[in-house]
């Protein structure tokens, strides 16, 4: 059987299309699955307007077989005759004495009759199914309209409901199921009647394409079609490109200019003018930004010149007040800005942006001065870094903050160093990390002064949700830090942080905070990987190191017997501590044997750890396998001497030693 449902509405927010693909088929397959319903791959559709679903199914189901218990046994027979118990159990499942079987379960043997599953019409469970679906869509908000009796993401104003092609006795949000649709709302005459199969063809006809794929390539192939007739590169945005995809119902390119003077900007600030305010696509050709863009239109008209004066028209405005609050900026240097930050409050329980300004100095002069950057030009950064936030450029278009404070850096002749590290604050993004000593420098202490006066001022991340950006903070902080290779401690800078706001928070908490984006980070690895090398988590490069090394051995070193080895160890010193063996204690051939090869491992040590060899520091633990083995096999660890007992604990306990410093194999899995 095949079946078509839509959901005709008024325009659909985009912050709520982003989600809604994924939240119903996955409802879909909860549902059919657990109704025990064999279907095909479903086909979701969705435009600004509509919401529809479409796939195929059997027309029977058989019900799964069911265990259904009884009385207990003791009270199913009384004289060698069935008693009323076990009679009316047997009759209100309507089978016999010859389908009663006995079972034991912890309470006692019982009386059990397997209920075999029905065949059943699958139409009607579907058609639940449907109304579970669509009626259970997590919105992030919901209006009421007419009389308020229906509550949805949107009124909605027509439903169509097909099963092979007949039309469905149905209900939803008011309006009753009908066997056609509606076109575009401009370009097409009104109703719309299709079936299961010319569902696409039908509406295309009248200018809908309902498959969001199919609209997002027409649209990008556009877009590098004009690219490659410039001889230029689109500047591609995934998040735009998929905006504007959840705009329109059919795709029309409209190409326009801008006059060459507004190319004297920033590229950023026409760039983000076209995107942000107007959703509309850039170019560039080399390093320069072409005085043209790209608009999608969801109407293709008659006169298509109408539309496109219309976008340079409003496209122009704006870029004239771009220039305007650029030219007005830059009559100021970017330093007088920074005591005004002291009317600008950060946070209510943090201060001012100016208290922010001068913790961040401090800070950021810390972090430069422990890994050896240059700890001026740094600090300069950091007391620049808040100074655009005035201007009323970045008043304007927010999303310019730190572009505008670097652009107006260079204009007030900062070093170049410094107005680069104005800009990486913010970073990362995307795939756009801080490179620069004073942008790391600078963009670690950005983050960790927000996570740090989050902890303690009550701004945790709770559930999903997350207003002041914490765990993006803590993510950026790593990635920084990964990938730049930079050996920190991370409670050092808490620590710090912490100093300058002069209050006390829970490091323990923080670090854990750390450990979970790191995992959510790599969750590629295995929990068991991840959990056995983020119990030391101070230097966040060193635990990725380690990381990859625990995964290199388990891979490469396809020997599990190597692998078992050392978790024996593990588990049997579990939480002894000693490290003091007696050497007079090892009375065994076999102790003494290990005893040497540990010592061995140990002279090498420093070596390993200086040059981070973790994956060899292992190989080399794993290369006396043959020595701990044979010591397990001989000698009784758990002697009933305490003194022999704790000597034994002891040895293998400077074993596990060398081993944590790259990995705690109890978490392991061998």
């Amino acid at each position: 059987m095949n079946l078509l449902f839509e959901v005709f509405l008024e325009e659909l927010p985009t912050s709520e299309m982003s989600h809604l693909e994924n939240d119903v088929l996955d409802l879909f397959k909860s549902e059919m699955e657990d109704k025990n319903i064999p279907y095909k791959e479903p086909i979701f559709y969705l435009t600004p307007r509509r919401m529809a679903l479409k796939f195929e199914f059997e027309e029977k189901t058989k019900q799964e077989d069911r265990k259904i218990y009884g009385p207990p046994k003791g009270v199913c027979f009384k004289d060698g005759k069935p008693t009323k118990a076990l009679e009316g159990f047997l009759k209100k499942n309507k089978v016999t004495e010859e389908n009663l079987k006995f079972e034991e379960t912890k309470k006692g043997e019982y009386a059990v009759i397997i209920k075999k599953g029905d065949v059943l019409d699958t139409k009607p469970i579907v058609i639940k199914v449907i109304r579970n679906i669509f009626g259970n869509i997590h919105f992030y908000k919901k209006m009421k309209w007419g009389s308020g009796d229906y509550e949805y993401v949107r009124p909605v104003h027509n439903v169509l409901f097909l099963i092979n092609d007949e039309l469905v006795d149905f209900e939803f949000m008011g309006k009753k199921a009908n066997n056609y649709t509606f076109g575009h709302r401009f370009m097409s005459k009104g109703k719309v009647e299709v079936n299961f199969e010319n569902y696409e063809s039908k509406l295309e006809e009248n200018y809908v394409i309902i498959n969001q794929r199919k609209r997002r390539e027409l649209i990008l192939k556009e877009l590098e079609n004009i690219a490659k007739k410039h001889d230029a590169q689109l500047i591609y945005d995934d998040e735009l490109l998929e905006e504007v995809v959840n705009l329109v119902e059919y795709p029309v390119l409209v190409i326009g200019k801008f006059e060459d003077g507004f190319l004297k900007l920033p590229k950023e600030v026409l760039i983000t003018s076209m995107k942000d305010h107007q959703r509309y696509f850039a170019f560039m050709k080399g390093e320069k930004l072409l005085n043209l863009f790209a608009a999608i239109s969801n109407i293709k008209a008659n006169n298509m010149n109408v539309i496109r004066n219309g976008y340079e028209r409003v496209l122009r405005a704006r870029f004239s007040d771009a220039k305007f609050f650029f030219e007005e900026d830059k009559k100021h240097k970017l330093e007088s800005f920074v005591e005004k930050l002291g009317d600008m409050l950060f946070h209510e329980k943090l201060g001012t942006q100016l208290e922010r300004t001068e913790r961040l100095v401090k800070l950021t002069g810390f972090i430069a001065n422990l890994m050896g950057f240059d700890e001026e030009k740094a600090k300069r950064a950091a007391y620049l870094s808040k100074a655009d936030l005035l201007t009323q450029m970045v008043y304007e278009f927010p999303e310019l903050q730190g572009i505008m404070g670097r652009e107006y850096a260079l204009i007030s002749g900062e070093d170049k160093e410094v107005a680069d590290g104005i800009h990486e604050q913010y970073l990362p993004k995307g795939n756009e990390i801080p490179r620069r000593e004073a942008g790391i420098s600078l963009s670690i202490a950005d983050k960790i002064d927000i996570i740090v006066g989050g902890f303690f001022a009550g701004l945790k991340p709770t559930g999903a949700k997350d207003p002041y950006g914490l765990r993006r903070a803590a993510l950026g902080i790593i990635r920084t830090i990964i990938e730049n290779k930079i050996f920190v401690n991370l409670r050092t800078i808490l620590g710090k942080s912490a100093e300058f706001y002069n209050k006390e928070v829970d490091f323990d908490e923080i670090e854990e905070f750390f450990k979970i984006r790191f995992e959510n980070l790599y969750n590629d690895y295995s929990y068991s990987l991840l959990k056995s090398i983020t119990f030391n988590f101070d230097d966040i490069y060193d635990a990725y190191l380690r990381l990859l090394a625990i995964d290199r051995f388990i891979k490469k070193d396809s020997s599990k017997e190597k692998r078992f080895a050392i978790k024996r160890v593990f588990n049997i010193v579990k939480d002894f501590n000693s490290l003091d063996v007696r050497e007079e204690l090892l009375l065994q051939d076999e102790e003494k044997a290990l005893f040497a090869k540990i010592k061995d491992i140990e002279s090498e040590l420093d070596g390993y750890l200086k040059d981070r060899r973790y994956f060899d520091l292992l190989g080399r633990v794993a290369s006396i396998k043959d020595t701990i083995n044979i010591f397990f096999d001989r000698v009784m660890v758990m002697d009933k001497d305490k003194g022999l007992r704790d000597n034994r604990l002891s040895l293998l306990n400077r074993l596990k030693n060398i081993v944590l410093n790259v990995a705690n194999f109890k978490y392991l899995e061998i």
